[in-house]
């Protein structure tokens, strides 16, 4: 882990610094050899609503996981968030002190919020909360899975304190766990995978979800 002498992150930390789960956002490996254009999963998106809540002066990086045919849907082409503050000296930081506890990162337990309508059809909570640097590879992290009305599935990995249940209506933008750092995660952020029937889709974040949710409540208000 990289910090300068006041223990901030930098931004060249930032960049190579992948142990504190940080990452710039990179597009995603493209597939060779493609016959049908019409089937590259890369065509394919989907649109969601940002998913950590976040205050004045607090931004949120992304990475997105390449393609690999090896992996499952859900971590193919999926997100990670993690939230960040940029200091009056252009210093970026994922966590205050030195980082050896959760509760010094910035994204630490905030609000995580519905990235689309639908239904929660799975849920599971975390048994154990990992230590910053360190990942418990056999245990189950906090996931809930929400499916939208043209039976897109998303999933949100390593929140905690869960406050949905299975089978409950959840709005884009709800706030339905905090931030966690359970399962295969060295540090607080959340993991956003998506897909429809086999096909994992690209995700892109809505930055004016919640001007639009605001227009459409009025609108439905009337």
């Amino acid at each position: 882990m990289h910090t300068t002498s006041n223990n901030r992150l930098s931004l060249a930390s930032i960049c190579i610094s992948l142990s504190i789960l940080i990452f710039v956002s990179s597009p995603a490996t493209a597939q060779y050899a493609l016959s049908d254009v019409q089937n590259d999963t890369l065509t394919k998106t989907v649109l969601i609503h940002p998913v950590i809540e976040t205050d004045d002066g607090e931004l949120i990086f992304s990475r997105e996981h390449t393609y690999k045919d090896h992996l499952g849907l859900g971590d193919q082409l999926a997100r990670d968030f993690i939230a960040i503050t940029a200091t009056e000296n252009g210093i970026l930081q994922a966590f205050k002190n030195d980082g050896k506890e959760n509760k010094d990162y910035i994204g630490w337990r905030k609000n995580v919020l519905a990235p689309v309508s639908g239904t929660v059809t799975l849920v599971n909570h975390p048994k154990i909360t990992n230590t910053p640097g360190k990942m418990n590879r056999d245990a189950e992290p906090g996931r809930i899975f929400i499916e939208n009305n043209d039976s897109t599935k998303v999933i949100l990995v390593h929140v905690r304190e869960i406050k949905v249940e299975e089978g409950e209506q959840v709005d884009a933008g709800d706030v339905v766990a905090k931030v966690g750092n359970n399962g295969i995660s060295t540090g607080p952020h959340i993991h956003v995978g998506a897909w429809k029937d086999d096909t994992p889709l690209q995700i892109q974040v809505d930055l004016y979800a919640e001007k639009r949710n605001e227009k459409e409540k009025k609108s439905d208000s009337k």
